[in-house]
């Protein structure tokens, strides 16, 4: 994983947060549900905005994550959620 993928899993795990919302290209987690870590979590016919699409860590990937907690980052600093790409940065 490079570091935006760490630094955004470190954060989830030190939330306990499995589920989050991001823009709809997904923003720096982009590579992270192209390899299916981070899986979209819309339900069929479910209406979002493109700036807060449900995404989620399913439970095994979640399991596996939490067992190798060590591995990532702990007490993000960042002035937003690490997932998010400043509107100036677009």
């Amino acid at each position: 994983m490079n570091e935006d993928e760490r630094r955004i899993i470190g954060f989830l795990l030190e939330h306990n947060q499995k589920s989050f919302d991001c823009a709809l290209d997904g923003g720096y987690a982009a590579t992270l549900i192209a390899r299916g870590i981070v899986i979209r979590a819309a339900r069929p016919g479910q209406v979002f905005d493109q700036e807060h699409v449900p995404m989620a860590i399913e439970d095994d990937v979640w399991d596996v994550l939490v067992e190798n907690r060590q591995m990532f980052p702990e007490h993000y600093q960042g002035e937003t959620h690490p997932w998010r790409v400043p509107w100036m940065a677009r």
